[in-house]
C-alpha cells in the first residue's frame, strides 16, 4: 500500500476576524480554540437496556485566541472591548468567525462578546494574552486541508 500524503497545513492561512477586526500576532502553539458548551446528544438507558437520545438545543460555546503580548490586535480588542467593560447596556455583541484559508475548516458566531479579561503577567520572555469570547450561536464545521 502506497503513503499518500493527506494534505498541507499552513498555519499563517487561518484567519479570524472579531466584527472588523482581523486578528494578528498569534502565539505559538494552540493559539485558537473553539467549543461548544454542552454535547449534541444526551443519552439516556433504561432498565431494561432500551437506549434513547435527547437533541441538545444549546448551540452557544466558547471561542479562545491566544495573542502574543506584542501583538497591536491587543490594543484593538481593548478598545473594542473597553465598552462593554464600562456601558450600561452590555455592548459590544459581535460576530466572529475562523476560517482554514487553505482547507475547509469553519468556525463562526452571529452574537459573541468577551468573556473575561485576559490575565496580565510579565516576564522575562514574552508572554501571552488569551481572549475568551462566549458565543450565542456557535456553528462549527470540521473540514481537511
Amino acid at each position: 500500500m502506497a503513503i499518500e500524503l493527506t494534505g498541507t497545513y499552513k498555519g499563517d492561512q487561518v484567519f479570524v476576524t472579531v466584527g472588523s477586526v482581523l486578528i494578528s500576532g498569534f502565539s505559538d502553539g494552540d493559539a485558537i480554540s473553539v467549543k461548544r458548551a454542552e454535547e449534541l446528544y444526551t443519552l439516556k438507558v433504561g432498565i431494561d437496556g432500551g437506549v434513547a437520545r435527547s437533541r441538545n438545543a444549546n448551540k452557544s460555546g466558547t471561542i479562545e485566541i491566544k495573542l502574543l503580548q506584542t501583538s497591536k490586535v491587543n490594543d484593538e480588542l481593548s478598545d473594542m472591548f473597553y465598552v462593554d467593560n464600562f456601558g450600561e447596556d452590555g455592548s459590544p455583541v459581535l460576530p466572529i468567525s475562523i476560517t482554514d484559508g487553505n482547507g475547509r475548516t469553519l468556525c463562526s458566531a452571529g452574537q459573541a462578546w468577551l468573556k473575561a479579561v485576559p490575565e496580565i503577567t510579565f516576564g522575562k520572555d514574552i508572554g501571552e494574552r488569551t481572549w475568551a469570547f462566549d458565543c450565542a450561536d456557535l456553528k462549527v464545521y470540521i473540514g481537511g486541508n
